[in-house]
């Protein structure tokens, strides 16, 4: 499994590296302009920026015929679908390690960094990354990878309209509750984390079920 993921990132090196060098400059902004309340903003960008990395992968996987040549490894496929799923939980281990470029900057320039900030910036962020993946996976492998970018949007789209539904449920039964609070950043979280999970046991019954 460890080559299986080794491939994985192999295939991805560029654009992890471009996301690097968005994510990193961005930890500046909030300083820079002086503003504290981009902070939730810059932290969820950095956290999903690296899963958007997704379908870059699969592009190639599905460009080099590799998708068809590692059927032919010494490994199952629930390896394999295991292994895509392990890198895309370090890619959103990277956005999170990324992100802390931006509590670091606000921590040595003395700037604001209120606890509800972290939360809400972390919770989103994961969130849409989760939910993005969870989503595109399954259907990248029933449909292919040809229109993964344009899926991606799409499945950002509804994780961003999920945290709205699950606000507006939450509003019904206290209306005290705003779109930024805690109840509604940990609700969308666990939320995301099931849908992900979900996800690899449909991704894993498709691939099997799957003819090259």
């Amino acid at each position: 499994m460890n080559g299986l993921v080794a491939n994985n990132f192999y295939s991805m090196q560029e654009n992890i590296k471009l996301s690097l060098l968005i994510s990193l400059p961005i930890a500046l902004v909030p300083f820079l302009l002086g503003d504290a309340s981009l902070i939730p903003m810059v932290i969820a960008i950095q956290t999903f920026i690296f899963a958007s990395n997704t379908g870059t992968s699969l592009k190639m996987d599905e460009s080099s015929k590799w998708n068809k040549f590692e059927l032919t490894l010494p490994v199952t496929r629930g390896s394999i679908i295991g292994a895509k799923y392990l890198s895309f939980l370090l890619l959103i281990l990277l956005g999170i390690t990324t992100s802390l470029t931006t509590v670091m900057v606000q921590k040595i320039t003395g700037g604001e960094l209120p606890q509800q900030f972290l939360l809400s910036g972390y919770s989103f962020g994961l969130q849409l990354a989760f939910c993005s993946i969870a989503i595109v996976y399954p259907l990248i492998l029933k449909i292919g990878a040809e229109k993964s970018d344009t899926l991606l949007f799409a499945a950002a789209g509804i994780a961003v309209g999920l945290r709205f539904l699950i606000w507006y449920l939450l509003y019904l039964a206290d209306d005290t509750i705003a779109f930024r609070s805690p109840a509604v950043d940990l609700v969308s979280l666990a939320s995301a984390l099931i849908l992900f999970a979900a996800s690899y046991a449909v991704s894993l019954r498709i691939y099997r079920s799957k003819e090259f």
